[in-house]
């Protein structure tokens, strides 16, 4: 690890936020000795707790008070923190830089090359590709980011010569203020967070700025279908659907969406590596990255009906590839958290699929059953329950042999979950406990 000038003078951090990238910051801080305190909105665990004091960081919890400016040089951000915050106000009247946990781990880096990936669907397990096509090529690739491995955790462990492959978020890129991959990977964008953007031009303004600061010497990487809506930066555009045409026949059942991010995929390590060969792929390990858990996973089979957990879909974009991926009828579970828009594209694609039932569940249950009921295909509302627990009894009983049931439920977890991971477990725990539960492992 390198550290460059700027970040030699940020030596007193103040973290907003104690998730898990709050905490690997600190953890940071603590390897380094660079004193740190925390800022947390909510309340700590007694197990946060104990584990700040022992690591000697002062910490207050249940909002955020500019208690700790005067003693901090630099304010760091967990994902989850709006820029629209009073003590960001104030840290910036103050003069202090306020720095997403990104950039703040990136100032820590020399200048080894950077791929990042950002879009509505498909990050994790493009980046996921992406690192095991360029290990399969003798090159040392870093997987962080929003995938769930924060890039601080593991910046003391990459040298100039690695590649770092990043997940990048929404909120992370509205968070940058200097952000600048060498290739920048934009998937797809469909209506998701609009809670915390506002409305869908915020949302494409914050993925734009994943090319903003890219030079000639840079590539940008994007679906020719969204080159008018992003045209940031100044670096050479590469359309990946137009890449790599004709997979190897070993890719031929990947998922339709599957087969759009290989392609992305293929053409970041094209931009990457001059000599790039796609026959010399391990298509063996790009199929197995593609395998992610709670991402179009066969939990096994009740009574002749394939049941799928796709709990990772958590907007009506994934649910969307999820139907266009499954050629059976379909017993559809959605519900939880509204993300308040795409729901209209989603019941049009409801209405021209092979669908059993759809069954309604969660806090966002009413709101969904509304968009169906305005539809001038759908003939009649689905069936609302309550919990998940209810939609899944709901839906064996109504599933028949040669059935599909696929959780993919369009909403984020967070009414009755801690997180999509959450979830899907629970789904899954509900699915292997009904009576001739069958252990298969088929794919769509």
């Amino acid at each position: 690890m390198s550290q460059s000038q700027e970040s030699n003078t940020l030596r007193r951090i103040l973290v907003l936020g104690f998730g898990a990238t709050g905490r690997a910051v600190c953890e940071f801080a603590a390897r380094h000795a660079l004193w740190a305190c925390v800022s947390e909105q909510g309340c700590l665990s007694e197990g946060q707790q104990n584990w700040l004091r022992e690591n000697n960081i002062p910490f207050e919890q249940s909002g955020h008070t500019p208690r700790f400016l005067q003693e901090a040089d630099v304010v760091v951000l967990s994902p989850g923190i709006p820029l629209e915050l009073p003590i960001l106000e104030e840290a910036r009247r103050r003069g202090l830089p306020v720095l997403s946990e990104i950039d703040f781990a990136l100032g820590m880096v020399g200048s080894c090359p950077v791929i990042a990936v950002t879009g509505t669907n498909g990050k994790s397990s493009t980046v996921e590709v992406i690192g095991k096509i360029l290990q399969s090529l003798g090159r040392q690739a870093w997987v962080a980011g929003n995938i769930g491995i924060p890039l601080i955790s593991v910046i003391d462990e990459i040298s100039e010569s690695d590649t770092l492959v990043l997940e990048i978020s929404s909120y992370q890129l509205e968070q940058s203020r200097g952000f600048r991959p060498h290739i920048g990977v934009l998937l797809n964008l469909s209506p998701d967070h609009i809670r915390r953007h506002g409305d869908m031009r915020s949302y494409a303004n914050a993925k734009g700025k994943l090319f903003a600061n890219q030079e000639p010497a840079d590539v940008a990487i994007l679906p020719s279908t969204l080159t008018s809506q992003f045209e940031q930066g100044n670096a050479r555009r590469v359309f990946y659907d137009t890449c790599f045409e004709r997979l190897p026949v070993s890719m031929e059942r990947l998922l339709p969406h599957e087969r759009s991010n290989l392609r992305a995929a293929l053409a970041a390590c094209a931009g990457l590596v001059p000599e790039f060969d796609v026959s010399k792929v391990p298509m063996d390990a790009v199929r197995e990255a593609f395998r992610l858990p709670h991402r179009m996973e066969t939990v096994g089979a009740v009574g002749g009906v394939r049941v799928i957990n796709d709990s990772k879909s958590t907007n009506a974009g994934s649910a969307i590839a999820a139907l266009r991926a499954i050629d059976s009828p379909v017993v559809l579970l959605l519900g939880g958290r509204s993300k308040c828009a795409g729901y209209e594209s989603l019941v049009d694609e409801i209405a021209a699929s092979d669908i059993r039932e759809v069954i309604l569940f969660g806090e966002a249950a009413n709101t969904l059953r509304h968009v169906f009921e305005q539809h001038p295909r759908v003939e009649s509302a689905p069936c609302s329950v309550r919990t998940m627990r209810e939609a899944v009894t709901r839906g064996v009983l109504v599933a028949q042999p040669g059935d599909v049931l696929v959780l993919s439920p369009a909403c984020s977890s967070f009414d009755a979950f801690a997180d999509y991971t959450e979830r899907g477990d629970a789904f899954a725990s509900l699915i292997r406990s009904q009576p001739g539960f069958e252990n298969v492992q088929s794919r769509t």
